[in-house]
């Protein structure tokens, strides 16, 4: 305002300040709201790299996961080309036989692989945390989806088009090596689930299921609270059992202290005695 009222003195003055006071007005105007939109941006830039630090963090990343494994230099390269989409839960990610090749990144909440027979039963074969990725197969070969992915809550993700994914696997060592590691880690787990259907009861693949889980959320520690964990339906799917089956073999072990629950979160009180009791019965 004292600057306007300093222009207001002096055009009385000066008949060519007064002349070209509304253009002076205009374009300082117009600098504002430049300075403005500046501001604003230097502000968003600033937070989506604290966020991005954040995402880094190994706390939130485990260190087993694809994105966990990377390092600093290989995470740059990949999220400056990706962008985000937010899921609810139950939404669809992808689908069986989608002809959609671009492969995703969970960078918050969890997901779930899964098909459907043709008598309509789930089947559910991999468990997506933070940090994890899926679609490699589709990016790499151009070939249909093999199964869908749906969100097991809010689920936050990246999602990269197939092309700039293959590119910066020929180009980026780090992360065609850390591809390779998780894409190996998958066959080894579906062989081994094979193996266990054939060879184990379905209260023991309960057990295992529930014990990897534990060891999954638990950063360390032998007390874990499992929020969002899966449902009895999706335990089934996933060890190739019945709901019946899990609810009571769930009962028991509830009974016997090895778990509980606490409103809608699973808690394991100590993953120690959860793995004894998995030892004991193998």
């Amino acid at each position: 305002m004292a600057f306007v009222k300093f222009i207001d003195k002096i055009s009385y003055c000066t008949p060519l300040i007064a002349l070209n006071y509304d253009l002076l007005l205009s374009h300082l105007c117009n600098f504002a709201l430049d300075l403005q939109k500046i501001v604003i941006y230097v502000t968003n830039v600033s937070k989506q790299r604290i966020c991005a630090a954040m995402l880094r963090n190994e706390h939130t990343f485990p260190p087993n996961s694809f994105l966990g494994s990377l390092n600093q230099e290989s995470w740059e390269a990949l999220s400056k080309i990706w962008s985000t989409h937010l899921y609810k839960s139950g939404q669809f990610l992808i689908t069986a036989d989608d002809d959609n090749n671009d492969i995703f990144f969970v960078l918050r909440g969890a997901a779930r692989a899964t098909i459907y027979t043709p008598a309509g039963r789930e089947v559910s074969f991999i468990s997506i945390i933070a940090g994890d990725s899926f679609g490699e197969f589709s990016a790499i070969d151009d070939a249909p989806r093999s199964s869908g992915v749906v969100a097991s809550g809010e689920c936050l993700a990246a999602i990269l088009p197939s092309e700039k994914f293959r590119n910066l696997l020929k180009t980026n060592p780090d992360v065609s090596f850390e591809l390779l590691k998780i894409m190996v880690s998958h066959l080894r787990k579906l062989s081994k689930r094979v193996i266990d259907f054939n060879a184990k009861s379905a209260d023991l693949r309960l057990q295992e299921t529930l014990l990897e889980l534990a060891e999954r959320h638990a950063h360390g520690n032998d007390t874990v609270l499992i929020e969002r964990p899966p449902t009895q339906s999706e335990l089934a799917a996933y060890i190739f059992s019945s709901r019946e089956g899990v609810a009571r073999e769930m009962g028991r072990l509830r009974k016997a202290g090895v778990i509980s629950r606490q409103k809608r979160s699973l808690f394991i009180p100590s993953i120690e005695i959860l793995a004894k009791v998995v030892a004991d019965n193998q």
